[in-house]
């Protein structure tokens, strides 16, 4: 029996060509191993088949120390978002000059939500020193426009953060445009 090292042998080459070609990794599975497939390696498919069917391999264009001066500067170096089919909330961590330290996705959700707790969005961002963040989630709809729980979570983040000392300089929502807190008038 064919017993290969699952990371190594099998995903590794995955992630990287699904990385280079810039697509899901259900379709470079698809197009370069469901043909070879035999019965044993079936079995180990079936092993992580729900991290390579959810899993698409994109990454912001954006490097440490980036200035975002404008939120349609961050839907653009954010916009893979756009494609994705469930919810992602991730926090930019900016130092004192508004500089990118860190980007920390705190949550994955589902087509609908993803579950966010103050606690872990403020976590990462005191590890990382910083002294303010950005907020980006995207809504797999397509529609940018803030829900009642995006609006109440955005207001309980906002005073956690007055307590905590780390400001929040915006929230956006990505989906066939953006939706922008501050541009709003809702960052209060």
């Amino acid at each position: 029996m064919y017993s290969p090292k699952i990371k190594e042998d099998l995903i590794a080459p995955l992630y990287h060509k699904a990385k280079a070609d810039k697509k899901p990794m259900t379709k470079i599975v698809d197009q370069i191993l469901r043909p070879q497939l035999n019965g044993e390696l079936t079995m180990y498919f079936k092993k992580i088949k729900a991290v390579y069917e959810t899993m698409t391999v994109n990454e912001p264009s954006c490097q440490p120390f980036t200035k975002f001066s404008f939120p349609k500067g961050v839907f653009e170096s954010f916009k893979y978002l756009q494609n994705e089919t469930k919810e992602h909330f991730i926090a930019l961590h900016l130092n004192m000059k508004n500089e990118l330290l860190c980007i920390d996705t705190v949550a994955t959700g589902s087509m609908s939500a993803a579950t966010v707790h103050p606690r872990e969005v403020f976590k990462t961002a005191l590890l990382s020193s910083a002294t303010a963040m950005v907020l980006v989630h995207n809504h797999p709809s397509g529609s940018p426009e803030p829900s009642r729980e995006d609006i109440k979570l955005t207001k309980n983040l906002i005073e956690a953060s007055e307590i905590i000392g780390i400001q929040i300089h915006d929230h956006i929502i990505i989906g066939d445009s953006y939706y922008s807190f501050l541009e709003s008038g809702r960052l209060k």
